[in-house]
């Protein structure tokens, strides 16, 4: 592991100080959900969201392995950097993938609920089992529940079966099946985002520019893979995962593609202005 960084030490410090902080008050009675929530980034549109969490939720994290995993990265990689970059430029490219991984995770969200609206417009319109059925085609809507604690499944259900037999009450129909629509809506708006990982991104495509051919892996896949292959792979799996959407996998990942977008091509920009001198050598200290 290369030696700690001024700015790679500073970030450490932050990092662990705040989880640490939240993680120890609750053992002392004093609850910090509201402060955690307040920390964490929400999407502009959201009744918590405030500008000074653009800041804070890269400081947040959500879990041990959340803040081990991030911290381990930045470690390994950030030193190797801000020795390459001097700190100042290194600070730069982990706020810029940090700012990278915000926008990509706000772009994607705006342009997902601009979608369900355009459903949610149509089925006012016109209250079809066609077009209720466009709006929760890709929900996993077995694990999620309405605010009252219904199972939205249920919900659901009731309202395709009133549509189907044209039963009960067309207006109250109608206003059940948009006020759902809704509800999930601004359950989408106020699912927050915590963690230093686009940031991380960042810092581990632009390693992957300057240092191609050092071999990387995963912890549970200890198999040496050319940084130059393994940053593109892992990229595409958070790219199929960002799309699917799996219930199990509450995960931004389009914040880690923004993140790795702006660091790479920071450090790509970098390397062809100022291109290192032997960057493709290890020697196990600091690359050359």
């Amino acid at each position: 592991m290369p030696p700690l960084t001024p700015v790679v030490k500073n970030l450490l410090i932050i990092n662990v100080a705040v989880f640490a902080i939240l993680f120890l008050l609750p053992y002392l009675g004093i609850d910090t959900r509201e402060l955690s929530d307040f920390l964490a980034l929400h999407y502009p549109t959201s009744d918590r969201f405030h500008p000074l969490q653009l800041v804070t939720h890269f400081f947040v994290h959500g879990g041990l392995a959340h803040i081990f995993f991030n911290m381990f990265g930045l470690v390994m990689f950030g030193p190797l950097l801000e020795a390459r970059y001097g700190s100042q430029r290194f600070l730069i490219l982990y706020l810029a993938a940090a700012a990278g991984a915000v926008a990509l995770h706000f772009g994607y969200t705006w342009w997902q609920v601009g979608q369900m609206e355009e459903i949610v417009a149509a089925f006012s319109n016109s209250p079809s089992l066609a077009n209720f059925n466009a709006f929760f085609e890709s929900v996993n809507t077995k694990d999620l529940y309405m605010d009252d604690g219904t199972r939205l499944s249920a919900v659901v259900a009731d309202i395709q079966n009133e549509l189907v037999l044209s039963g009960g009450d067309p207006q109250q129909t109608l206003r059940n099946g948009v006020g759902m629509m809704q509800e999930y809506i601004d359950f989408k708006t106020n699912v927050p985002m915590v963690g230093a990982s686009g940031a991380l991104y960042g810092v581990v495509a632009a390693f992957a520019i300057l240092y191609p051919d050092f071999k990387l892996m995963l912890i549970f896949l200890p198999v040496p893979i050319r940084a130059r292959y393994f940053v593109p792979v892992l990229l595409a799996v958070d790219l199929f995962l960002g799309i699917m959407e799996f219930s199990w996998d509450p995960i931004a990942h389009f914040a880690h593609l923004g993140g790795a977008l702006v660091g790479g091509s920071l450090a790509y920009l970098w390397y062809r202005s100022d291109p290192p001198a032997g960057s493709r050598r290890w020697d196990g200290g600091v690359p050359r």
